[in-house]
């Protein structure tokens, strides 16, 4: 593509990348390797962290970011989705890529495919690797899409893995029992380098698919200890983790381990600096708005959504709790509502126009009618009516709970910092 050819702004990169591709989902990596070797982003030249998992991948991403900063590491991290912008993705020394350094990736990719189709997904790989490279970080984490070991984030040969939490999610591609699940994610794994587990009830295919492989796991429970917030590691060592609320402490002692098996001398004071109040946004994220509270959640499967129950049991509302949720129609829907539905006073269900996957709210609302027989339900035509609803309609000391998907999360977000912005202006 010729520079004066080329899209102006990321918008409309972003709007070119969804046109590239038939599938948005294809689970291969011959197409976006061949396109890595042109780019000579493989093999990397940077330490890499891969982080494969069903639930906690954020978490442990954002842990791993604060430690390695606080050692004096730079460190790329690759997330996704993104909640608000598409930035957010690629993130340098804890500082969003801008506009047009990402505008620079893409044109770096787009001259070297050589009409060799890419997915979005893909795209967005390749341009957190070109920055990471560009920058020269000392380590760059990697956050896994879809599964593991067809994901674009694969061809990258790890030094080590983090394996979080596994659930069922991503049936039509992954499997529909969790140790298949399992067998997909493992293999983010490379033949003798760490593979750290952060679940103490992993699937039993987990650590077999693992050693078939090569790779040497390091699993809790067995090879490195969590026993409320005290982490005792392989070689004994023993560290107390800070209380983070809104994140599990599993994933937080996955990141310390991983680090301590690569060689990162991490101290007491490293993890009690760093880890104390991280937040990944998000992820149980409160916030205060119209003398509400507002609790944001991405839980999207039921695993997540068990976690999201357990957390509202541990900090109950003084008033009625109303929730704003949307989630894409291949998701366990009716667990998801099943296990929050006796908490709901009202349910406030956005359409979400531009998203093919998402389930309409009419659907919706005949399924939760379905469980939980007197349910009150409002269907809106947009993220914003919805939000404006959920306030009118709750009162002052209630609890709003926004969950189910990343768009519904992001969404929701946004009409909450529009709605502070405004206010602070007004004032």
């Amino acid at each position: 593509m010729d520079q004066n050819a080329a899209p102006s702004t990321l918008d409309a990169w972003l709007k070119h990348l969804e046109t590239l591709h038939p599938q948005k989902i294809d689970l291969e990596l011959v197409r976006v390797r061949a396109v890595a070797e042109r780019l000579n982003l493989l093999p990397a030249p940077i330490k890499t962290i891969t982080v494969a998992g069903t639930n906690g991948k954020g978490s442990c991403v954002a842990a791993l970011a604060a430690l390695l900063a606080t050692r004096g590491f730079s460190v790329g991290c690759y997330t996704s989705p993104h909640l608000l912008a598409f930035n957010e993705r690629i993130t340098l020394n804890g500082t969003a890529a801008s506009d047009a350094d990402i505008m620079a990736a893409f044109l770096a990719i787009e001259r070297e495919r050589q009409g060799i189709s890419l997915s979005y997904f893909e795209f967005a790989t390749l341009a957190a690797l070109f920055l990471f490279k560009r920058a020269q970080v000392d380590f760059q984490v990697l956050e896994v899409g879809l599964g593991g070991r067809l994901d674009a984030v694969n061809m990258v040969d790890a030094d080590a893995c983090v394996i979080t939490s596994i659930g069922i999610d991503h049936t039509e591609w992954l499997g529909d029992t969790r140790e298949l699940i399992a067998m997909e994610k493992a293999g983010v794994a490379r033949a003798g380098r760490p593979a750290v587990v952060a679940e103490g009830n992993c699937p039993a295919t987990l650590v077999p698919t693992l050693k078939e492989l090569g790779a040497i796991p390091y699993c809790m429970g067995d090879h490195w200890q969590l026993a409320g917030q005290q982490l005792t590691l392989t070689d004994g060592a023993r560290f107390n983790l800070p209380v983070v609320e809104s994140l599990q402490t599993s994933n937080l002692a996955a990141a310390v381990v991983v680090l301590s098996e690569l060689g990162v001398a991490i101290s007491q004071e490293d993890i009690s600096g760093s880890l104390a109040g991280l937040l990944v946004p998000g992820r149980r994220q409160a916030l205060d708005y119209g003398d509400r509270n507002w609790w944001l959640d991405v839980a999207h499967n039921r695993e997540a959504v068990e976690q999201l129950v357990r957390a509202l049991a541990v900090s109950p509302s003084t008033g009625s709790t109303h929730a704003i949720f949307g989630a894409m129609a291949d998701k366990p829907l009716h667990d998801m509502i099943s296990l929050v539905g006796q908490e709901i006073s009202s349910w406030h269900l956005p359409q979400h126009l531009d998203i093919d996957r998402a389930a309409s709210p009419s659907d919706l609302q005949a399924l939760i009618e379905a469980i939980s027989g007197g349910a009150e339900v409002h269907c809106h035509a947009s993220p914003q009516s919805a939000f404006e609803a959920a306030i009118v309609k709750s009162e002052v000391g209630d609890r709003i709970l926004v969950f189910g998907s990343f768009v519904t999360v992001g969404a929701q977000l946004a009409c909450l910092t529009r709605a502070q912005a405004g206010r602070e202006t007004l004032d």
